[in-house]
């Protein structure tokens, strides 16, 4: 009953993780250049203008991923993120302090652009004084990203962070350590910076974006949390674990008023809190099946059948591979080997999660 088909994952979902990434990196670059000052910078290996360009170059990447970020983030339609949230720092329903931080960091960037383009009319020190000014939407922008991004627990975005961290610390010390001892305050002060905020980030960290429960901590509205059953007390406050469990139940095939072909697969999860699922694919009809153009897929509890929402992202015959997301942003990937007895439409076989 079901054709072999591929699906992708949701475009708006992974385009802002992914550009929220890169556009850190865009932005690390483009401060480490700044602020190590590259045009004290001599060597012949590569000229001053061409390090002048990549620090230019590398801030209006930036600025460019962060309005497709921000776009994907608001239509993605997840979180309750509306434009003026992005321009409007900590007034936002979701987060707001954290979200804020990014569209503060957004301001400042916009900022530095607008004088840079039009720096004959706003005169040097105007320039300089805003340029200075929008270094600080280096770290603005990383606590944005630890406060609210959905993969600040993996290893892969630490790691990241840590090499981002590690880059404008040297460029800082290169900085003030330049010249020395002329301007002993300032560049004190600047060396301190330097050791501070590593240690800042290792004690944060642990109790912040990576402890349990920091979804409500952070500011989720009350509304997504009571859909998840998070609360006090709630064992609900973690992602479900890893699991592989038989299920049974049935499949319909229909047509919906489209036009075109509805399987709809509903599931049983045996010994699992999470016990519903629900998988829907939409297609053109070909043979006894359809070829996939569309899903939808679900997974929860009896009075909640809903708490997981996603979508086909792998189908071969009756193998189907899902990733859907919880209210709080944790995602989980299903796999399912399925039988499904063609006469009487009755479906088994195994699913796991990871």
């Amino acid at each position: 009953m079901l054709a072999t088909a591929a699906a992708g994952p949701s475009a708006l979902w992974y385009l802002t993780r992914g550009t929220g990434t890169v556009s850190l990196l865009l932005l690390t670059i483009s401060v480490a250049l700044g602020v190590a000052n590259v045009r004290r910078i001599r060597t012949e290996a590569m000229p001053r203008f061409v390090l002048d360009a990549v620090h230019r170059n590398a801030s209006l990447l930036a600025l460019a991923f962060v309005v497709v970020h921000i776009a994907t983030s608001i239509l993605d339609g997840f979180a309750p993120i509306s434009v003026l949230d992005a321009v409007i720092p900590f007034k936002s329903a979701y987060r707001p302090l954290w979200l804020g931080f990014g569209a503060l960091a957004f301001d400042l960037v916009i900022a530095v652009v607008i004088t840079s383009l039009m720096r004959r009319r706003f005169g040097y020190r105007t320039w300089r004084a805003v340029h200075w000014t929008a270094y600080a939407s280096w770290p603005v922008a990383l606590l944005h990203g630890l406060g609210t991004g959905s993969d600040t627990k993996t290893g892969w975005m630490l790691v990241l962070t840590g090499v981002c961290v590690i880059a404008v610390i040297v460029a800082v010390v290169a900085r003030a350590t330049a010249g020395w001892p002329d301007h002993a305050g300032a560049r004190m002060t600047a060396l301190a910076a330097s050791v501070l905020t590593p240690i800042g980030l290792l004690v944060w960290l642990p109790g912040g974006p990576l402890a349990a429960g920091w979804a409500k901590e952070a500011g989720t509205p009350a509304s997504l949390l009571a859909a998840a059953g998070y609360g006090a007390g709630s064992s609900s406050a973690s992602p479900p674990p890893a699991f592989s469990a038989q299920v049974s139940g049935g499949v319909r095939q229909s047509e919906d008023p489209s036009g075109l072909e509805k399987v709809d697969l509903s599931l049983l999860v045996a010994g699992q809190r999470l016990n519903r699922l629900d998988i829907q694919i939409f297609g053109q009809p070909i043979g006894g099946g359809v070829q996939m153009t569309g899903s939808a897929v679900t997974l929860g509890t009896a009075s909640d059948p809903d708490l997981y929402q996603g979508r086909v992202v792998g189908l071969d015959g009756t193998n189907v591979q899902a990733r859907l997301r919880g209210p709080t942003g944790d995602e989980i990937l299903l796999a399912a080997e399925l039988q499904i007895d063609q006469g009487s439409g009755a479906a088994s076989g195994t699913v796991t999660s990871r």
